[in-house]
């Protein structure tokens, strides 16, 4: 229910002719009396507006529960990542896979392995949309072959996401033998170990509360 002053604030704009009139909720409730088809169709255009608001509010809240290894590899050594999976695809496939650009494309086709969800190129941002996934807890291990020869536009990405699985403990291979360790770490089941506090870590988020309540 709308206060008088909140009626006149109102400001609504229409997408195409049409007439309006200005009632009082005792007005409205007797119309609606006297009007029982208008009276239902009433109730169903609210009742499909509350749906489409519930429905946008889950989509705002939605939490993905799901975590991936995720699959990078530069454009020297995306044969040597197909290499990788074919060989460990009796252990890749028992996770949901999250791969960058082209190599998400070469996965499937080479390998047979399907992926859960793809981003973009690594230097079109798809090494951030990895480290953003690994902020939210969405990833367990990354597995990167990086061309250690070659220099790479997207540096400061690439250092970013080195950076974000030191600060939040995510296993980084660069190469196949650290890669299949991995892959066995977390098979293993990582969920059930203990892992070693970050120390870092713990005295930056003392330093960052000593300066909100100072503030």
């Amino acid at each position: 229910m709308f206060s008088e002053r909140s009626i006149h604030d109102l400001n609504v704009q229409a997408l195409e002719d049409s007439i309006t009139a200005r009632l009082t909720c005792h007005d409205f409730h007797n119309f609606l009396q006297k009007n029982q088809t208008l009276a239902l169709k009433s109730q169903e255009f609210f009742n499909e507006i509350s749906k489409v608001c519930k429905e946008q509010i889950a989509g705002e809240s939605f939490v993905n529960k799901k975590i991936y290894p995720a699959l990078i590899a530069h454009n020297n050594m995306k044969s040597s990542l197909m290499e990788f999976c074919s060989m460990q695809s009796n252990k890749l496939e028992q996770f949901p896979l999250i791969s960058t650009g082209t190599t998400g494309s070469l996965l499937f086709k080479k390998t047979g392995l399907m992926l859960s969800r793809k981003v973009a190129s690594g230097p079109l941002r798809g090494d951030q949309a990895v480290g953003t996934m690994i902020s939210t807890k969405n990833i367990c291990g990354v597995i990167f072959f990086r061309d250690p020869l070659s220099a790479h536009p997207h540096r400061a990405d690439i250092e970013a996401l080195r950076r974000l699985c030191d600060v939040d403990q995510i296993p980084l291979a660069t190469n196949p033998q650290s890669g299949e360790a991995i892959l066995d770490y977390l098979l293993l089941g990582k969920g059930e170990r203990e892992l070693i506090p970050n120390h870092v870590l713990e005295v930056h988020r003392q330093g960052q509360s000593k300066v909100v309540e100072a503030s």
